[in-house]
């Protein structure tokens, strides 16, 4: 009786263990205040300790999430170029793609955005945005100027069950007569 309680005591024991390692990561990222959770690509300033062939001040006005070639998923983002600060962009209007991962901060927005610009045969020349902007690092007018931008955004679940994000009054159909 008392070795059956004690081995009973100890797969219990391996269970909590286990289900304790196995959300501790997961909420790593989701409890709000973690440093981990706080990561995006929207710059206040152009970092110094990153090395990236393109910067740009950008105007995040689109944001989806789509499949890509082998079965992964990116998010795809539209944005218009206010300012190209290094590299060559000759474009008013660029995509920027990011690979998801569970605590990065991606979607509509306005700030500096560094990366490598890659050429799809699909979707033809885009930014992979570096994943590495504090946000903890913004000033309290870029983050109330962030939370309005974001608040104006309309986002909503396509029929295939993906978040799609709009900014009206930014992108290309903007300027069109």
């Amino acid at each position: 009786m008392i070795n059956d309680l004690l081995s009973d005591m100890r797969k219990w024991g391996v269970c909590l263990i286990a289900y304790c390692a196995a959300c501790t990561s997961g909420v790593a990222c989701t409890l709000p205040g973690t440093p981990a959770s706080l990561l995006g690509i929207l710059f206040e300033h152009v970092p110094t300790d990153i090395d990236a062939p393109v910067a740009l001040e950008a105007t995040i006005y689109d944001e989806t999430d789509v499949s890509y070639s082998g079965g992964h998923t990116i998010t795809l983002m539209k944005a218009r170029v206010d300012r190209v600060i290094k590299g060559s962009v000759d474009a008013e209007y660029i995509s920027i793609f990011v690979h998801p991962n569970s605590c990065g901060h991606v979607g509509v927005g306005r700030g500096i955005v560094i990366g490598t610009l890659r050429d799809d045969p699909q979707r033809g020349i885009m930014l992979e945005a570096i994943q590495k902007a504090d946000m903890r690092d913004w000033s309290k007018e870029f983050f109330a100027r962030h939370v309005a931008i974001v608040g104006a955004a309309k986002c909503e679940t396509s029929e295939l069950g993906v978040r799609e994000c709009r900014l009206s009054g930014s992108g290309p159909e903007s300027t069109q007569p």
